[in-house]
């Protein structure tokens, strides 16, 4: 090998170095971005444990922090509603007003059903309410201008 073979060599492996090097601290400064959310921790019972039977969750970022819903089809076309605003920190938002929740049917033009959410906790809140009929429905819920849509499907009893 000619020097300046081996000198272009040389240059390329670190160039190559130096291209890792940049690749590791982005990934350390980018990892907190883009990693999944973590779950849901708010104390009460199955807030952030594996899903229950037929439960549908989603979660929707906004800005610095993230709001969760979810909803879980019970006996005899029951529905319960579980709405949790987290920083990205995963510590709970304080909000003057709680978010509002609304089930539309989605085969049929009905009337749209409001569930009242009472809160249970700093960031966490929970409602019920008997549908009107079985069938594919979707739960929206609206909280400081952050809107979610979970699709559920109640079955015939």
């Amino acid at each position: 090998m000619s020097v300046s073979t081996r000198d272009t060599m040389a240059a390329r492996w670190v160039a190559a170095a130096i291209l890792l090097v940049m690749f590791v601290i982005s990934g350390i400064f980018l990892w907190p971005v883009i990693r999944p959310p973590a779950p849901v921790s708010t104390g009460t019972e199955n807030a952030g444990g594996p899903p229950v039977a037929r439960e549908k969750r989603i979660a929707g970022a906004a800005g610095f922090w993230m709001l969760y819903a979810w909803a879980v089809p019970g006996a005899d076309r029951t529905v319960t509603v579980t709405v949790s605003a987290r920083d990205l920190a995963e510590r709970p938002i304080a909000s003057s007003a709680p978010p509002t929740s609304v089930l539309r049917m989605l085969d049929m033009a009905m009337e749209a059903e409001r569930i009242v959410l009472v809160q249970e906790g700093p960031g966490f809140w929970r409602g019920s309410t008997r549908l009107s009929m079985a069938g594919r429905w979707s739960l929206r819920v609206d909280f400081n201008g952050e809107t979610l849509n979970v699709p559920f499907e109640i079955g015939a009893r």
